[in-house]
């Protein structure tokens, strides 16, 4: 290797060791820093530790080629050795990473224990790894007069293995690239590729025109890694950037999906807790509001108040012109219902036609509450009788309202809204268009209802009916004291509440659409007395009347069904008079009387009941089939012998006049038993003849009756 042999000589050559230098460690930092800031990935850090390997052998260059004597070059020239050393574990990492190469543990490690055999051998041998021997040489003086210092020796058997492993080492990097280039990223590998290519090129000029041939001239390979550092710290950085730049584009799809995301979850939550036919809120945000606010109110001693609203004429409506009217006709509603709810109220759709309001708590009495609540209760009612206009059609709705205020003692929140519901039932039972407030006796109520439809459901369910239920019978004579037949009552005797009419619990089971098991029951209990009667020789030879109710008379296959069970149970049905009321003719009249005549063509004899407190149509009482009509008691209590012309007496001609038997109701006085008999009534039925009597006492009445006819 030739030097300047001036020490104090400086020129160009000098000066671009020191750039050269100056630029690797520079680098060498800044991917340092780079490195550790992109969570020390592994191709930023090996090509940091390569720059500062590379900026190492620079340095060692300029010290042996400024050096004053042989120790100072041999000092020097052992500096590059150990940098050049060390770049191989860093060099092999960068181009793996670089070419996307995954290195084995293996090769690492062989590589690791050839650094440190080249390091050692580096450093216990007086003339370097490369040499057996060092000499100083004459110094060249380059074409501008800068002088360099020169040193040769003989290349031990550890500088051959040296630089074939460096030479091993380029040929993999080249081969690397050729593979990374043949994948397609070209661009990289060019600049890998050319790097590469100049180092090795600076490489071979220095082992074969000046060790070989001996050309006179400064070894290159410092110099060659300067463009190694340039192109590759470009090229870094273009990726860095690149990278960068797709982070950024990531960090800006990934807020745009946050910020989609949180739109979407926003507007499910919207969905989750907000009616989507008027907008207001569902029964899950209710819920929720009502749980927070009954708290409140309870924790801070307030009261509060919630109205059940439900609209009176929707279904008419929404049934009669279709569901769009129904819809938008829902949806003016409630912009009325919004117009009049008071600051800080809660307005939400329930489900259907009900709507809830609910009023903030407040500090004060639970009357103060209660007045407040019926007052925004009654300007809601007055605001939805108000016609609304849907389209072209003016709709009349109106509205009931039921008040509960709390706290008052309810256990949660579904028990406020049940008591809301109660108070709700007994405004529409008192006409509609009305408000009501929950009071503590209509949860009585409400409970014994309750406890009379468990009762009901457990007895047709398990089979106890003939345990807990019996018919009473009623007789009917005609004015001569014959036995036209008897009205079988039914009486349930409930575990808990003892003797109960059917007053107390037929309105529960139609409602609840029990009435057609117990109907059912009924029916086949009256065929069963009769089969006994005839059986132990009673000597009942009339009809028994059994009710019907206007629910059982709209089931399909009514008749039918009847007459399969009559003629199972062995009775003709002709013995049995089904007495309807006129309730159960309002709803379908024709419906009604198909039925009816089906039952008549099935051998049923009918009677109408309760005539002349409801229905009462002349015009249709001609078309039904009827073999009884009953006069109300209402009728028959106002006859005295000082009324003139009563209405008992006009039912009775009717009756005549249309062929059917009239049957009074409830004759409790010989007045009214007289008067009847002077008008023609054909039966007579109620206590001044007997009370409704067991099994066991009617058998004995008839006894009675038999032996007093004989």
């Amino acid at each position: 290797m030739l030097v300047d042999a001036d020490p104090t000589g400086f020129g160009y050559f000098t000066a671009a060791l020191i750039a050269t230098t100056g630029i690797a460690l520079a680098s060498g930092v800044q991917f340092v820093v780079i490195g550790l800031w992109r969570r020390r990935e592994t191709i930023h850090l090996s090509y940091a530790m390569l720059c500062l390997c590379l900026a190492g052998l620079a340095l060692g260059n300029l010290l042996l080629r400024t050096a004053g004597d042989l120790a100072g070059a041999t000092s020097a020239l052992r500096w590059m050795i150990g940098m050049s050393t060390l770049s191989f574990l860093p060099f092999v990492a960068f181009i793996g990473a670089y070419t996307g190469t995954t290195i084995a543990w293996r090769v690492k490690l062989l590589l690791g224990a050839l650094t440190l055999l080249f390091l050692w051998l580096n450093g216990v041998t007086a003339t370097t790894l490369f040499y057996t021997q060092l000499v100083a040489t004459p110094g060249d003086v380059l074409p501008w007069g800068e002088h360099l210092y020169g040193i040769a020796g003989t290349v031990s058997i550890w500088g051959w293995l040296f630089h074939l492993a460096s030479y091993s080492l380029f040929l993999w990097a080249l081969w690397r690239a050729w593979r990374q280039y043949r994948r397609g990223e070209s661009m990289l590998a060019l600049l890998l590729g050319i790097c590469l290519l100049v180092q090795f090129a600076a490489l071979l000029w220095g082992d074969i025109a000046i060790d070989w041939l001996g050309v006179r001239s400064p070894y290159l390979d410092a110099f060659a890694f300067l463009p190694f550092v340039l192109l590759m710290s470009l090229s870094l950085a273009a990726q860095l950037r690149q990278r960068s730049m797709q982070l950024e584009r990531a960090r800006q799809d990934l807020e745009a999906e946050a910020h989609t995301r949180r739109e979407a979850e926003l507007s499910l939550r919207h969905i989750a807790y907000h009616d989507s036919l008027t907008g207001l809120p569902n029964r899950a945000h209710l819920l929720d509001r009502l749980a927070e606010w009954h708290a409140d109110a309870v924790a801070r001693g307030q009261h509060g108040a919630l109205l059940l609203i439900d609209l009176d004429n929707f279904k008419t409506i929404n049934d009669g012109l279709g569901h769009h009217i129904g819809d938008h006709l829902l949806q003016a509603i409630a912009d009325r219902l919004l117009a009049v709810v008071p600051p800080e109220a809660v307005l939400a759709r329930l489900g259907g036609d009900e709507f809830v309001l609910l009023l903030e708590p407040l500090r004060g009495t639970p009357d103060d509450m209660q007045a407040r609540a019926q007052q925004v209760a009654t300007d809601m009612i007055a605001r939805l009788a108000e016609p609304v206009n849907v389209g072209s059609r003016v709709l009349a709705v109106g509205a009931s309202v039921g008040v509960a205020v709390f706290p008052a003692g309810e256990q949660d929140v579904a028990d406020l809204l049940r008591r809301a519901d109660i108070a709700l039932y007994r405004a529409k039972a008192a006409g509609r268009g009305t408000v009501r407030l929950f009071l503590p006796p209509m949860q009585q109520e409400a409970d014994t209802r309750l406890t009379l439809e468990r009762g009901l459901r457990a007895a047709l369910e398990q089979g106890s009916m003939d345990a807990q239920f019996a018919l009473h019978f009623q007789p009917q004579l005609s004015p001569q004291g014959e036995l036209l037949g008897a009205e079988a009552l039914l009486r349930w005797r409930h575990p808990q509440l003892g003797d109960l009419s059917p007053a107390e619990f037929i309105p529960m089971a139609e409602e609840t659409g029990l009435i057609h098991a117990l109907g059912n029951w009924v029916v086949g209990a009256a065929c069963a007395c009769i089969m006994a009667w005839d059986r132990d020789g009673v000597p009942f030879r009339g009809r028994l009347a059994v009710n019907v109710s206007a629910w059982q008379l709209v089931q399909p296959r009514l008749a039918a069904l009847f007459e399969a069970q009559v003629r199972a149970a062995g009775i003709e049905p002709a013995r049995l008079t089904l007495e309807l009321t006129e309730s159960a003719l309002l709803q379908d009249f024709d419906s009604a009387l198909a039925t009816m005549q089906q039952l008549v063509a099935a051998g049923f004899k009918l009677a109408l009941d309760d005539f002349g407190v409801g229905y009462s149509a002349l015009s249709y009482l001609q078309r039904l089939p009827l073999d009884m009509l009953k006069i109300d008691r209402s009728f028959v209590s106002e006859l005295t012998p000082e009324v003139a012309r009563p209405l008992a007496g006009f039912i009775i001609d009717v009756a005549h006049r249309l062929g059917i038997v009239a049957v009074a109701e409830g004759v409790e006085t010989e007045p009214q038993r007289h008067v009847l008999e002077q008008m023609g009534c054909d039966g007579l039925q109620g206590y001044l003849i007997c009370r409704p009597l067991d099994d066991a006492g009617f058998r004995q009445w008839l006894g009675a009756l038999s032996l007093e006819r004989a």
